[in-house]
């Protein structure tokens, strides 16, 4: 799971701009266990609306939202299999409460488990304890920086009521590019 070519995942934020298909099948060329998408709205409303393993149907949605331009901060994810099973249950954005989703690319030692991912064991056992998390919260993003361990894993959060997202970039992996609208996780 090196990032030379190792398992990972693809996480991208869109804040402006777009994406061409032949883009998007390369990417899931790469990641093809399954897609989804998080957004926050103009009314700051979090959306969730697809999580498949269907590349059309992850393809279509995701053009048809970048065309609408209904949106602060769009973050698409495609999974590539590490940890845990190959069921939709493992697909991101994953809910860390119905006002917030995470989106993990990397892997999280010490999460082991046969069907669910090591992001969603994460939640379960690490952000679950964090009440009524506040992606905006100094206090909050140094208890999951410090979880993390130094872990090269990026971590995008999306919250209703916040145009922007919390990133978690351990080891600077990730990258602004496109003006600055646009953001990868490697």
């Amino acid at each position: 799971t090196d990032m030379k070519g190792g398992v990972m995942c693809i996480i991208k934020i869109i804040q402006d701009g777009d994406i061409s298909n032949n883009e998007i099948e390369s990417l899931w060329k790469n990641n093809p266990h399954g897609g989804g998408i998080g957004l926050i709205d103009n009314d700051l409303n979090l959306r969730v609306p697809i999580r498949t393993h269907e590349y059309e149907l992850f393809r279509d949605e995701l053009q048809k939202i970048l065309k609408e331009q209904n949106f602060k901060t769009l973050v698409f994810h495609m999974r590539r299999r590490s940890k845990g099973s190959l069921d939709i249950v493992n697909v991101n954005p994953i809910y860390i409460n119905e006002k917030t989703v995470m989106f993990h690319n990397g892997t999280i030692n010490g999460f082991d488990n046969d069907f669910y991912s090591d992001t969603l064991m994460y939640v379960f056992n690490v952000l679950h304890s964090i009440k009524e998390l506040d992606i905006e919260n100094k206090n909050h993003i140094k208890q999951i920086k410090d979880s993390l361990l130094n872990n090269p894993s990026r971590l995008v959060f999306l919250q209703e009521g916040k145009a922007e997202p919390l990133i978690i970039n351990n080891q600077n992996i990730g990258y602004w590019l496109k003006n600055s609208k646009q953001w990868s996780s490697k």
